[in-house]
C-alpha cells in the first residue's frame, strides 16, 4: 500500500504557495503516479456519464457537462485546499441551475457561473471557509436527502418516458394530479432498466469494475435494436474540442432578476464543496489529510470562473467521486487532474460514440444516485439513536424538495434550533478528581489558604451525548474550583456531535484555566469533533492545551511534564499575561 503524503495545514496565505509547490512536485513521484493514474481512470468512468446526465437534467446541452468537468476539474485540483478533492458538476446544483436555465436561458447560466466564481473567491479571501463546521449534522443529512428527492422528482418521470426531452420534469412527482396524464415509453424503461441493473449488481461481483460505464455501454448497444430504438432521444453530436475562452456577455439579461439566483447558487456550491471536503478529511486512512476551507473556496471560485469562460456550468467538490478516487488508489493531486484530462480526451476522441447514448440511460443513472442520496439505512440508524434529529433531517429533506433549497435549508436550521431549545439536553457530564497517576483522589481539598498541593492535580470531566447549545451549561458548571485543578481533562470519547456552542465552551474553559496556571487536555475526540478542535488552531500539539488520543496518553503527558518540572528543564504550566 502506498503511503499517503502528509503535510501540515498552512496557517496563512503566505504559506500556501510553498505547500502547493510541494504537492505539485509530489504529483510526479514514481511511487504514487501509477496509483493516481488508475484512480483517475476509475473516476473518469464514473464522472463522464454523470456529467452528461447532470447537464441534461439542468436544461443544458450534454457537452456542457464534459467541458465544465474538464476545465474546472483541472484548475480546482491544482489550487484546492485539499489534494484529493475531485470537482465537477454535481447533483446538488441541478435544481438551481435548471431554474436559472428556465428563467434566463443558457447565457444566464454562464453569467451566473462567472458571478458565482467571483463571489466564491471573495468568500475564501474573507476566511468564510470554516462556516460548514457550524451546520447542524441533522440538517446536513436532510440537505443530502432533499437533493436526492429533487433528483427523483426530475428524473424518474424522464426515465419512464412520461416527460419528453427539451421540457422540464420539475415538480411532476409532487403533483399527483399530473400522474394520469403520463404516457409511459417502454423503450425508455427497458434501456434504463439495463443501467439500473448494472449499477446494482456489478459491484456485488467485483467492486473494481466500472459499473456505470458498463451499464452505459450495454444500454447504448441495446438501444440500437430495432424494437427498442423507436422514439429514443439520444445525446447527439458533441464538439470535437474546447471552444475558445470568451468573457460571457451581460447583454439582454435581467441582472436584478438573476442576482438572487446567483446568491443561491453561490451558497449551495460553496457549502456543498466545504461539506464534501469535511467528509473527505474523515475517511478511513486519511486522518492526516486536512483541507483548508478558505483555499478550497478560492479554488472553486477560480474553477467556476474558468468554466464560464468556456461556456460551462457551475461545479463543486463532489464527495462521491472524491471517495471513489481514494478507494481506487489516488494519493496526490495527480488523480484529480488526470481524471479531468481524461474527460476532455473522451470529448475529443470518442465524441461520436458518446453521441449515441440514450437520454433514458442518463436519467437512470441519476435515479440510482438520487436513491442513494436518500440514505434510508442511515436515517433509520439516526431514528434509533435520536428520533428528534431524525425528524429534523426528514423535515429538511421534504421542505427542500417541496419549497426549494434555500427556504428548505433555512427551515431545517430553525427546526434544529427549536429542537435544541425545547428538548432536554442529551449530554451527561460526570466529574472525578484524580491523582497525577490517574488514581482516584478522595481527600478533601476545599480548605482555603493552603499551598499549591491543595489544588486537585487532575479533574476529569467525562461527557456523554451531544455537546451542543443545550448541554454547554452542564459542562461549564462541572468545573471544580476554587481551588482550581492543575489539569482539566475533557473525555470526549462518547461525544458524537459538537456544535459551535460546544467549541466555544471548551475555549472558555481553556481561558479560565490559563489565567489560573492550569491546563486543559482533550482526550478521545473523534471524527467531526476532533476536526473542529484541530481547525480551532490551538489543539493540535502538546502545548498548554492539547488534543490527545486517549486517557493513557493524558496521564503519560502529565507524568512527563512533572518530571521536566522536577529537574528544572521547564517552568510550571505558563501563566496568562
Amino acid at each position: 500500500m502506498v503511503e499517503t503524503p502528509t503535510l501540515k495545514t498552512p496557517r496563512g496565505w503566505t504559506d500556501r504557495p510553498k505547500q502547493l509547490w510541494t504537492e505539485w512536485k509530489q504529483m510526479l513521484s514514481p511511487r504514487t503516479l501509477p496509483g493516481d493514474a488508475s484512480a483517475a481512470l476509475t473516476v473518469a468512468c464514473v464522472a463522464l456519464p454523470l456529467n452528461l446526465a447532470l447537464a441534461v437534467a439542468s436544461g443544458l446541452p450534454p457537452e456542457v457537462g464534459l467541458i465544465s468537468g474538464a476545465v474546472a476539474g483541472v484548475i480546482a485540483a491544482l489550487l484546492g485546499g485539499g489534494r484529493l478533492q475531485v470537482t465537477g458538476p454535481e447533483a446538488a446544483l441541478v435544481p438551481t441551475v435548471l431554474l436559472i436555465s428556465m428563467k434566463h436561458g443558457v447565457a444566464g447560466v454562464v453569467v451566473a457561473t462567472l458571478l458565482c466564481g467571483a463571489l466564491q473567491v471573495l468568500l475564501g479571501l474573507s476566511r468564510a471557509g470554516r462556516v460548514a463546521q457550524f451546520m447542524p449534522a441533522e440538517v446536513t443529512r436532510g440537505f443530502t436527502a432533499g437533493i436526492g428527492l429533487l433528483l427523483l422528482d426530475g428524473q424518474l418521470p424522464r426515465l419512464l418516458g412520461a416527460v419528453t426531452e427539451g421540457t422540464s420534469s420539475a415538480r411532476t412527482l409532487v403533483v399527483p394530479a399530473s400522474w394520469p396524464s403520463w404516457s409511459v415509453h417502454w423503450s425508455s424503461v427497458a434501456v434504463g432498466a439495463v443501467v439500473v441493473a448494472c449499477m446494482l449488481l456489478i459491484p456485488k461481483l467485483h467492486r473494481s469494475i466500472p459499473a456505470v460505464l458498463v451499464g452505459l455501454v450495454l444500454a447504448t448497444l441495446a438501444s440500437g435494436l430495432g424494437f427498442l430504438s423507436d422514439g429514443l432521444a439520444r445525446v447527439g453530436a458533441l464538439p470535437t474540442g474546447l471552444p475558445m475562452p470568451v468573457l460571457p456577455s451581460f447583454e439582454a439579461l435581467n441582472f436584478g432578476a438573476l442576482l438572487p439566483d446567483v446568491l443561491a447558487l453561490t451558497v449551495l456550491a460553496s457549502l456543498g464543496s466545504l461539506l464534501s471536503a469535511r467528509a473527505l478529511d474523515q475517511l478511513p486512512g486519511l486522518e492526516n489529510h486536512r483541507t483548508d476551507g478558505d483555499q478550497e473556496l478560492v479554488a472553486q471560485g477560480v474553477g467556476n470562473a474558468a468554466s464560464a469562460m468556456f461556456g460551462g456550468m457551475p461545479v463543486m467538490g463532489a464527495i462521491v467521486r472524491s471517495s471513489v478516487s481514494v478507494q481506487a488508489g489516488g494519493r496526490t493531486r495527480a488523480a484529480s487532474v488526470l481524471h479531468a484530462v481524461m474527460l476532455l480526451a473522451a470529448c475529443i476522441l470518442a465524441g461520436a460514440l458518446v453521441a449515441l447514448i440514450p437520454m433514458a440511460a442518463l436519467a437512470a443513472i441519476l435515479v440510482v444516485v438520487g436513491t442513494r442520496l436518500l440514505d434510508i439505512k442511515g436515517l433509520r440508524a439516526l431514528m434509533a439513536d435520536n428520533a428528534g434529529k431524525a425528524m429534523v433531517a426528514v423535515a429538511t429533506a421534504v421542505l427542500i424538495a417541496a419549497i426549494g433549497f434555500l427556504p428548505g435549508l433555512a427551515a431545517g436550521v430553525l427546526l434544529s434550533l427549536a429542537r435544541s431549545f425545547f428538548s432536554p439536553p442529551k449530554a451527561n457530564v460526570r466529574s472525578l478528581l484524580l491523582r497525577e497517576d490517574g488514581r482516584p483522589l478522595f481527600r478533601s481539598l476545599g480548605a482555603g489558604g493552603e499551598d499549591r498541593d491543595a489544588r486537585p492535580p487532575v479533574q476529569l470531566l467525562r461527557v456523554r451525548g451531544d455537546l451542543d447549545v443545550r448541554s454547554c451549561a452542564s459542562l461549564s458548571a462541572a468545573l471544580q474550583g476554587p481551588p482550581w485543578p492543575r489539569h482539566l481533562v475533557l473525555d470526549l470519547s462518547d461525544v458524537k456531535y459538537m456544535d459551535a456552542a460546544g467549541l466555544r465552551t471548551i475555549r472558555e474553559l481553556s481561558d479560565v484555566l490559563a489565567v489560573r496556571g492550569g491546563r486543559v487536555l482533550v482526550a478521545g475526540a473523534r471524527g467531526g469533533v476532533a476536526a473542529m478542535l484541530q481547525e480551532a488552531g490551538t489543539w493540535t500539539g502538546s502545548g498548554p492545551h492539547a488534543l490527545m488520543a486517549s486517557m493513557d496518553d493524558v496521564i503519560e503527558s502529565i507524568k512527563q511534564e512533572n518530571a521536566r518540572e522536577s529537574t528544572g528543564q521547564v517552568s510550571p504550566t505558563p501563566q496568562a499575561t
